[in-house]
């Protein structure tokens, strides 16, 4: 899968796999659920696989599985994937949330220190 941003992510980003579940509403205006895995983490985002075809700009819940992290996010990137059909979604968590699943270094949790 091409991952085209990765020249434009403002954040280091570590490759986990964590169990989330994505909620909101897809390009069709539809509710939805998913429970997916996480490509990646970055203090302030994460990217995701999904089925759902989403809108750049929309928001939708994000919550972990495994410990206890649950935010609004937005939806930065999307990335459609002609093999399987599935979309490789970016995502940037809202209200200031900081993903505590990795011990990030210092200045990382200050939003206003990323270049970008």
């Amino acid at each position: 899968m091409l991952d085209v941003y990765n020249n434009k992510r403002r954040e280091p980003r570590v490759k986990i796999h964590t169990r989330v579940i994505v909620a909101g509403c897809d390009a069709n205006g539809d509710d939805f659920r998913a429970e997916t895995t996480t490509v990646d983490v970055s203090p302030h985002g994460a990217s995701v696989c999904l089925e759902q075809n989403l809108v750049r700009g929309s928001v939708v819940e994000f919550a972990t599985q495994g410990y206890a992290f649950r935010t609004r996010a937005v939806v930065r990137a999307i990335d459609h994937d002609r093999e399987s059909g599935s979309h490789l979604v970016g995502l940037e968590y809202l209200d200031d949330a900081v993903n505590p699943v990795v011990i990030w270094g210092s200045g990382q949790n200050d939003r206003q220190s990323r270049v970008g």
